[in-house]
């Protein structure tokens, strides 16, 4: 799977989509995708112990996949960035930053949901979807 091209296609999604990464079920970065003009609110070294955090809890939440299901993401949502996580097949997690001020102008464009119905539909590899 080609990595960078799955996160430009996240990227071009969606204005609201800031950040994407790649990283395996650790929390380690195998790759990035950044919206130009856009700063981090945290420091490379922030960003990755939110990652290996964020690892760690779908971790524990595959634990209970046999009672209710394969997790499909999680959201974390703060004041001037909105998280989703996606599981990329077993071994990798999708990590993307929502931006909360991005004043839209088109009008018929949905929200978080659609954007994340969006990247599901991405992820999925049908093409009749995304």
């Amino acid at each position: 799977m080609n990595f960078e091209s799955l996160l430009n296609k996240i990227m071009d999604s969606d204005v609201n989509v800031r950040h994407s990464i790649i990283t395996d079920n650790k929390g380690n970065i195998l790759t990035t995708n950044h919206r130009n003009g856009i700063t981090n609110y945290l420091s490379k070294e922030e960003t990755e112990s939110s990652l290996r955090r964020a690892a760690s809890a779908w971790k524990a939440r595959k634990q209970l996949s046999s009672k209710i299901g394969n997790g499909l993401y999680a959201v974390a949502a703060f004041e001037k960035i909105t998280r989703v996580t996606f599981p990329l097949g077993d071994e990798n997690l999708i990590f993307v930053s929502l931006g909360s001020n991005t004043v839209r102008t088109d009008l018929h464009a949905g929200g978080q949901k659609q954007i994340i119905e969006h990247i599901l539909n991405i992820l999925s590899r049908d093409p009749t979807k995304s």
